[in-house]
């Protein structure tokens, strides 16, 4: 079949066809540039980093392990980025299969139960938004219920969740970007017949840690960042930025000598522009907790320093909250923060307090301060600082998405986008016109 030059074969015909002819070996220096995967873009413009031939290889015993059982992987991500493309390969290299998503991400549940695969990994935006919908849900489910019988529906509720991962995915694996401790403990109850590994890795340089213990191969030292106050002589761990080199390391950045040097200590370690806490366990493993990204990190005008992420991954317990984005800067004493609502609780909220008339546009003063009340109980429960908690509060109804550019490919918050769309927001409070398309949220039928 030949049309618009697309040519379709047959598996068993390319089989044939390769058996009868002979490939000579391609000769390449080892220091030698193999491939380029790109960075996710989630603080910038997205980066090539180029992988040497000796790079790759030093990845190739944790792909080459054998198995009994035939391999089925799940790839939604784009194969430009390091995470999905490292999947296809270790899949391949075992000879088993890969299943691709449709691209939809609003349909990544449906594709996932089509292709049912061993292991699921994915960043805390999908898991977010499953807990979101759990929370909502139980939130909704037990308001007039009694407090004893508050545990059994619960349960009940997470035995239906569980059914979003197919009974033959036996390991989730969480990445790419910070996770919010109750997002991961609801992540472990739900799902408690699977193994969960948390994984730290970053593209320059492959795998970091999983389940926060320090990869043994890899070189790190902390520096100290002091103006935002963090040192290697904290008490009772110390802190700082985290500096590493593997066997894995890129080479540098594609076409761009300037953003390598910034990135490359003399000595070869490369910057991760992580903040991280270092505690020993009592079996002798480094145990590394993420804090924040350097750049996340911005100063208010009375000199404190405020981590978004940290902040987002505690708010984010609010059953009001399907996303969040935590905004400030140096002409603000406190931080602002942008939410998008959990469209079930909305519904359940607006029809319980009867607000009939109901704008999206501009929402009824009660919905408003029903989220704000919200999240200052958490940041009290939490034990936040006074400038922690949001004093702004802009809702809105359109989420963070790849198509709107608020979210990158790999599904991570685009802060520096995020800070663009809602900074003059933040200032002068105006409101924004809703799409049509999101019109249907609150339909006619029950408002």
């Amino acid at each position: 079949m030949e049309k618009n030059d697309l040519r379709i074969h047959y598996m068993g015909d390319i089989e044939t066809n390769g058996s009868t002819k002979q490939y000579q070996p391609v000769n390449i220096d080892p220091n030698e540039c193999l491939t380029i995967v790109y960075t996710s873009g989630s603080s910038g413009f997205p980066k090539g980093a180029m992988i040497s031939e000796n790079a790759y290889r030093a990845t190739y015993v944790q792909w080459c392990r054998p198995s009994a059982v035939d391999q089925i992987s799940f790839c939604y991500e784009p194969l430009a980025w390091v995470s999905d493309r490292d999947t296809v390969i270790r899949t391949f290299f075992v000879g088993g299969r890969t299943g691709f998503s449709t691209g939809d991400v609003s349909r990544l549940m449906e594709d996932l139960a089509l292709v049912r695969p061993d292991n699921f990994s994915t960043t805390p935006a999908i898991w977010n938004k499953i807990y979101a919908e759990f929370k909502a849900t139980l939130s909704i489910a037990t308001a007039h219920l009694p407090s004893e019988a508050i545990a059994a529906e619960e349960e009940r509720l997470l035995q239906q969740f569980s059914k979003l991962i197919p009974i033959r995915c036996k390991t989730i694996t969480v990445g790419g970007a910070m996770i919010s401790p109750v997002v991961l403990s609801f992540i472990k109850r739900c799902f408690s017949r699977c193994d969960i590994y948390e994984s730290y890795g970053i593209t320059e340089c492959g795998s970091v840690a999983s389940n926060n213990i320090i990869n043994n191969t890899l070189q790190f030292h902390l520096i100290s960042v002091p103006e935002m106050g963090y040192t290697i002589d904290d008490e009772p761990f110390p802190r700082g930025e985290l500096f590493i080199k593997t066997e894995e390391m890129f080479s540098g950045y594609f076409n761009n000598p300037e953003e390598t040097r910034v990135a490359l200590t003399e000595d070869g370690f490369f910057r991760t522009g992580d903040i991280v806490e270092l505690r020993i366990r009592p079996d002798g493993d480094l145990y590394v907790n993420l804090i924040d990204r350097k750049k996340n990190f911005f100063k208010l005008s009375q000199g404190q320093y405020v981590s978004p992420e940290f902040l987002q991954n505690i708010y984010i317990q609010s059953p009001f909250v399907e996303q969040i984005y935590i905004h400030g800067d140096l002409l603000a004493d406190s931080i602002a923060a942008a939410v998008v609502p959990n469209q079930e609780y909305a519904q359940a909220f607006i029809l319980e307090h009867d607000l009939k008339n109901f704008d999206m546009n501009n929402p009824d003063p009660k919905f408003y301060d029903a989220i704000l009340q919200d999240l200052r109980l958490i940041a009290e429960k939490e034990s936040l600082r006074k400038h922690e908690i949001p004093s702004r509060l802009i809702i809105d109804f359109e989420p963070f998405t790849p198509e709107n550019g608020l979210l990158t490919s790999t599904m991570k918050p685009c802060r520096h986008k995020l800070a663009a769309y809602y900074g003059d927001r933040v200032l002068e409070n105006r409101p924004r016109t809703v799409p049509s398309s999101m019109n249907c949220i609150f339909s006619k039928n029950w408002v």
